[in-house]
């Protein structure tokens, strides 16, 4: 008996290099799919850079909100004061000259 012959045959080896050779074909399409779908480092950093600016135009909203709003706490805070010293000043003034009114008839 002679050992069975266990070399492949060429039109197998052909067959098997069109496979790795179709198998490439699809990694390398799937790769430049993949590759299409990602972000330029320059349009991130632009993507950056505008987040920031709108960031801070946002920061400097809020900021000048805040600075309004203390300003309109204040304008209250006065006109409360005002308007209870319109109130008390007469009531005031009215005790203290019946006092001297009062003193002076003795």
């Amino acid at each position: 008996m002679t050992a069975p012959n266990q070399d492949p045959t060429p039109w197998e080896l052909l067959r098997a290099m069109q496979q790795m050779r179709d198998d490439l074909r699809s990694d390398f399409a799937e790769l430049g799919a993949r590759l299409a779908e990602m972000v330029t480092k320059i349009q991130y950093d632009a993507d950056r850079r505008a987040d920031e600016i709108r960031i801070k135009s946002l920061e400097d909203d809020v900021e000048g909100l805040g600075r309004a709003w203390e300003t309109e706490r204040e304008a209250a805070r006065g006109a409360r004061r005002l308007a209870l010293t319109a109130l008390v000043a007469p009531v005031v003034v009215g005790v203290v000259v019946a006092i001297l009114v009062s003193v002076l008839e003795l």
